[in-house]
């Protein structure tokens, strides 16, 4: 009797565990149906105790009360003082430094070793280990591991060369340990419990606040609608469709900044030998060259790339060949002009045709590490970008703030431009299933989502959120005690 009464409680609070877990999944899958719903685009996700503390799932004649969950962003505190903050929402994964991404843009690895390097606790011989864990090459870094190290340990195991698939694989890489990559919060749920940080050391952030795997990135514009390519081979809908978002002066400099395969660095003053025609000048050779269908001869590398050049004008018939070149200035190398229209450039306008880009670094979102990070910028940069941007879910979901707002220098804004962006196009999250009253088990999970694209007669949508990532916590502990009942 005595042993069936113990089987029977075991499998009632074996019930109860799979039912609070059940719980936690249906966290998840809120989350994803809140990404989904088209009445939610610039909620600001990271922070909102109405859309994800204390869901009820159930009603109150269920076990323990009925069940609930609720969602914890368990992120970056974001003022610069390097700890953590607690909110309800979803920490933005698009925030940190995508190693997959960066080694797509360079193969070589330079790019993603000189970001790497910048990152507190990291060392040249991690920085290298962790290129040649990704690069497509069996040749080592200077510092570096390949397949030779990795196949000479106990266990032996192969080296990926390739990309991540789970932030857990850098724990694969050589030096690499839990305390360098999580931190000290074992149990990461942002608070320092008593059985952590017990050497001294502090209330350390690990490597996984700001690196990623994961990230999306959409080129499409705010609304929706795929970007204006502006190196389409149909020059007239291309001429057409930068009209209507740019104007016809920068439409004419942009168009035929294609067309002449000739361009300058501006200067001021002109040179003796040149001389300044204004821009409405392009309008006839613009429209003739349309007209004729012609070929361009250049194809534009960033959407900035035409700020601070001129374009010569072809001589006129019969001029002699003394006479000064005419040169056309691009109608935003003034930097006032230049604010007055960058936040449309970047939000309405690419340079490639593809419905995916690599992902970039959301800057709205990014720790202060990270922006420390970006290439060229100082520290007194990233204070200023700190204390100067705007909130996620505003009406800028471009980068251009830096340059409006923070007023970054027109150069380093060009330099890091390739790499940041102001939107997200992943989420990681923590959720909570619990029950109303205080004596029922707990479960936790974490989850990673990204959305997806997803195209309609041509037009590309925000697309639907899909689960990359999914685990259990509760080898971790319970972690939240003060959750909404």
């Amino acid at each position: 009797a005595e042993a069936m009464t113990g089987q029977f409680q075991a499998a009632v609070r074996a019930h109860e565990i799979e039912k609070a877990k059940a719980n936690a999944a249906s966290g998840v899958l809120w989350a994803c149906s809140v990404l989904s719903d088209p009445n939610n685009v610039g909620m600001n996700y990271t922070d909102s105790a109405d859309m994800f503390s204390g869901q009820v799932i159930g009603d109150a004649a269920g076990m323990y009360g009925g069940g609930r969950f609720s969602i914890i962003n368990v992120s970056d505190s974001g003022d610069g003082t390097n700890t953590y903050t607690r909110r309800y929402g979803l920490s933005d994964e698009s925030g940190k430094i995508n190693i997959n991404a960066l080694i797509l843009l360079d193969p070589t690895g330079l790019i993603l070793h000189d970001t790497l390097m910048k990152l507190p606790n990291m060392t040249e011989d991690i920085a290298d280990a962790i290129v040649d864990w990704v690069d497509a090459d069996s040749t080592s870094r200077p510092a570096g591991a390949e397949d030779d190290y990795y196949t000479g340990l106990s266990p032996a195991y192969r080296i990926k060369n390739g990309p991540l698939n789970s932030l857990e694989e850098l724990l694969l890489i050589r030096d690499i340990t839990p305390d360098l990559l999580y931190g000290a919060d074992r149990n990461r749920n942002g608070v320092q419990d008593a059985n952590e940080s017990a050497d001294g050391s502090g209330f350390t952030r690990g490597w996984s606040e700001f690196l990623t795997c994961y990230g999306r990135e959409l080129n499409t514009d705010s609304t929706g609608q795929q970007r204006i390519n502006m190196n389409d081979p149909d020059v007239a809908k291309c001429a057409q469709q930068l009209t209507e978002a740019l104007g016809q002066e920068l439409s004419d400099y942009i168009m035929y900044f294609r067309f002449s395969g000739s361009s300058q660095t501006s200067v001021s003053p002109l040179p003796a030998n040149q001389v300044s025609a204004p821009v409405s000048a392009l309008r006839d050779l613009v429209q003739t060259r349309i007209d004729g269908n012609f070929p361009s001869r250049r194809r534009i590398s960033s959407v900035l790339t035409i700020v601070g050049t001129q374009i010569p004008l072809p001589r006129a018939a019969g001029a002699p060949p003394t006479a000064p070149t005419q040169v056309v200035q691009c109608p935003i190398n003034d930097l006032e002009s230049l604010k007055k229209i960058v936040q449309v450039l970047l939000d309405k306008c690419t340079v490639s045709e593809d419905l995916e880009l690599t992902p970039s670094i959301n800057v709205l979102t990014a720790p202060k590490e990270v922006l420390a990070a970006l290439p060229g910028l100082t520290d007194s940069d990233v204070s200023n970008l700190l204390s100067s941007r705007p909130a996620p879910g505003g009406s800028d979901d471009t980068a251009a703030w830096m340059l409006t707002q923070a007023n970054l220098d027109l150069t380093k804004f060009r330099n890091v431009a390739r790499f940041v962006t102001g939107r997200s196009g992943a989420y990681r999250l923590q959720s909570v299933g619990y029950f109303a009253q205080p004596n029922g088990p707990t479960a936790r999970c974490e989850a990673v989502i990204e959305y997806v694209v997803n195209t309609d007669a041509n037009n590309v949508t925000q697309g639907r959120p899909r689960i990359v990532y999914f685990r259990e916590l509760n080898d971790l502990g319970r972690g939240f005690n003060d959750l909404p009942r």
